[in-house]
């Protein structure tokens, strides 16, 4: 009776390592498998972050010319409501003609700020162009095929992998 109680602990021992070692090859699988996809997401990481990065630094550029350019705005709503002053003042002619010498000094002011934010615009035109086509360029030379084409590779590698754990699972 001992030798079969032996006889049946060791085959439950045999039974118990048979299924560690199972367990252990999966594990290393497991391992694998995360280890390779970890891989290919810092590879994909790497390779589009800096063209990102480029495309959006190149739009801070024309959010900083437009910024100049509404402060351009800005004199130029302030030489109109100088403009406007001059005009109520129409109602004393006889002033105003005292008064002819300043104002003409604000209009050739407003005429330069007319002048500045024509080229201000001119160049928000060209830059704001061609920032986002700059962009828009950086963001297409992204290469989708060739990242699509290693995930597709990745989950034709893997699948099998996930078969052949399942056969010990």
């Amino acid at each position: 009776m001992e030798n079969r109680t032996e006889a049946s602990s060791r085959e439950l021992l045999e039974t118990l390592v048979k299924g560690q070692r199972k367990a252990l090859r999966h594990s290393r699988i497991v391992t694998v498998l995360c280890l390779l996809l970890a891989a290919l997401l810092v590879v994909a990481v790497l390779t589009a972050v800096p063209q990102v990065t480029a495309a959006l630094e190149r739009l801070d550029g024309a959010f900083t010319e437009l910024e100049g350019a509404m402060g351009t705005l800005d004199r130029l709503d302030a030489a109109l409501s100088t403009v406007e002053g001059a005009v109520g003042n129409l109602n004393g002619l006889p002033d105003m003609f005292s008064s002819f010498d300043s104002t003409m000094g604000q209009l050739d002011g407003l005429i330069e700020n007319a002048e500045a934010l024509s080229e201000a615009a001119a160049r928000l035109g060209e830059m704001d162009i061609e920032s986002l086509n700059s962009g828009i360029r950086d963001i297409s030379q992204i290469d989708f095929e060739t990242l699509n084409q290693a995930i597709k590779d990745l989950a034709d590698v893997v699948q099998p992998l996930a078969q052949f754990a399942n056969l010990f699972g």
